[in-house]
This record gives C-alpha cells, structure tokens and sequence, in this order.
C-alpha cells in the first residue's frame, strides 16, 4: 500500500511539473511575441493593414484541401487496424476533435478521438496505437518536405543543420518498420493485438507519407495566402514559406504531448518568416493564422453537423 501511494504521488508530481513546465514555455512564448510587437509599435502603426479577403478565402480553400487530405490519410490508417469504414464518419470525427487541437489542453484530441470511436466498438488502446502511429508519419512526412525546401529557407545553419534531420529521418523509419508497429502493438494490446493488428507494410506506409506530405504542402500554400492579405509576397518565397510552415509545425507536433504547444507555433512561425518578411509583420501574420486556423475549424465543425 505504501509503495502503491509513493507512485501515485510520484506520478502526480510529473504530471504538475510536466504541466507547470508547458505553461511556462507558452508564457514565455507570448511574452516574447508581445515583446517583438511593442518594440515595433510605431512601424506597426505607421503600416497600412488592409486585409484581402479573396486571399482569406484562397487560404480557406488550401485548408480545406488539407483537411480532406489529412482525413483520407486518418481513414487508411484507421481502416488497417479497425472495421470502421466510410469517409464521412472519419471526416466528421475528425473535424470534431480538430477543434480541440487548438484549446491550450495536451492530447484532449485523443480523448476525443477515444470516446468517439469507442462508440463504434474499438478499443481505447487501439485508437492510442493508431494515433501514435499518425504522429509518427505526421514528423516523418515533414522532415522529408522540410530535407526539400531547406535549400530556399535564408536560415542560419542551425536551422538547416542535416545532421540532426538525418538522425530523426532514420529514428523514425525504425518506428515505421513493420515489424516494429507489430511489437508495439502486441505491447499495448496484449493477446487482442493478434486479432486487431493488420498488415501494414511500405507500401502503405509510403501512400500515407506522401498524403501527409501533400497535407503539410497545402498547410504552406495557407500559409502563402494568408500572407498575401495583409503582404504582397513574390511567388518565387513560396517554397521558403512552405519550409518555415513545416519546420514551425514539426517543432510543435514534437511538443504538443505537452501545454508548451501553445504560443510554440506562433514563436517558430514568427521568428521563421522574420528572415522572409519584416519581423513585427510576421508575428502578426502568425498570430492571424492561429485566428483562421481556428474560424475554419469551427466552419468544418458547422458542416461535419450536417453529416
């Protein structure tokens, strides 16, 4: 019994340092956005902001590209390891718990995710596995989007430093192999990982990696629209945008187990097309996409209530 409460205690110790540390990441992240944009008030002040919203709704149609992207990627994974079929049912879950994505709460997508497919007869573990392996060819797609537009991003070496990428790309094909999702799989599962766990092989893995690659390119594409309502950009940086919209959305995929997720995309994304885009402005431009992203989930969110 003693030993069953020093664990417990243990355990909620972690979970209070591990959410103290994320509230401090996010803080200090917004408060060095805030701090960029009273530095440059005056050049904030003196620039016109006329907002172009045929670029709004340009940014809306890449996302919603993305979106359906990114849902068709879910529903193959998903279609692997449980019986649950049909576009629509997957799309209407996953824009549900997308919005929850964007509330400053760790993993509350998963537990929306969970409860949601437990009302079709799968398992909470099961819907972990499957997660985790989505995550797993999320980081890897944009490594790999990321190894090709470096060469255009005017980023310092650190930034363009193929070492640690290599290191990453390597990690994570490990994590891919087939043999390697069985083992965790039967990990998690147990003996039901016998009967749940399906092929799922290379050439899967691969279709899922260029649907994930596509979903990060049109994220970009949003990203280069929605730059171009407030900034007139030149066509030739769209691949130096894409770039920072991938590095910036790696960064937080790592991160997002923890509160530190949010304000860490606005900060990467901000300080990335500083070296594209004046600083004060991209800040501002960061912050609106957290804006729209946001508005055009709740508008996916309206349509998914009608399926």
């Amino acid at each position: 019994m003693p030993i069953k409460v020093s664990v417990q205690k243990i355990r909620g110790f972690t979970y209070k340092l591990r959410n103290a540390g994320g509230g401090l990441v996010t803080i200090l992240s917004f408060g060095y956005l805030g701090y960029i944009l009273t530095s440059n008030w005056s050049q904030l002040i003196s620039y016109e902001w006329r907002i172009n919203w045929c670029q709004i709704a340009l940014a809306f149609i890449y996302y919603s590209f993305s979106l359906i992207l990114a849902v068709l990627g879910w529903g193959l994974i998903v279609s692997h390891f449980t019986q649950v079929k049909g576009l629509r049912k997957h799309l209407k879950y996953y824009t549900y718990t997308n919005l929850l994505r964007r509330l400053p709460i760790p993993l509350l997508y998963l537990l929306g995710r969970v409860y949601l497919y437990e009302r079709e007869g799968i398992a909470k573990s099961v819907m972990v596995t499957v997660s985790f392996l989505e995550w797993i060819l999320i980081v890897l797609s944009g490594i790999m989007i990321y190894l090709v537009t470096s060469p255009y991003l005017p980023l310092p070496r650190v930034w363009l430093s193929l070492r640690f990428l290599v290191v990453i790309f390597i990690a994570s094909a490990f994590l891919l192999h087939p043999r390697t999702i069985r083992a965790i799989f039967r990990a998690i599962l147990g003996q039901k990982g016998r009967t749940v766990l399906a092929e799922f092989g290379y050439s899967d893995a691969l279709i899922c990696l260029i649907i994930y690659g596509l979903v990060w390119i049109g994220g970009g594409m949003m990203l280069y629209a929605t730059i171009n309502s407030l900034y007139i950009l030149s066509l030739a940086y769209l691949p130096a945008v894409i770039g920072a919209w991938v590095l910036s959305g790696v960064i937080t995929t790592l991160v997002f187990a923890t509160a530190a997720g949010l304000g860490v995309k606005e900060l990467t994304l901000g300080l990335l097309l500083g070296y594209i885009i004046p600083s004060p402005l991209a800040i501002a431009i960061a912050l609106l996409m957290r804006v729209c992203l946001i508005v055009f989930d709740i508008l996916w969110g309206v349509v998914a209530l009608k399926l």
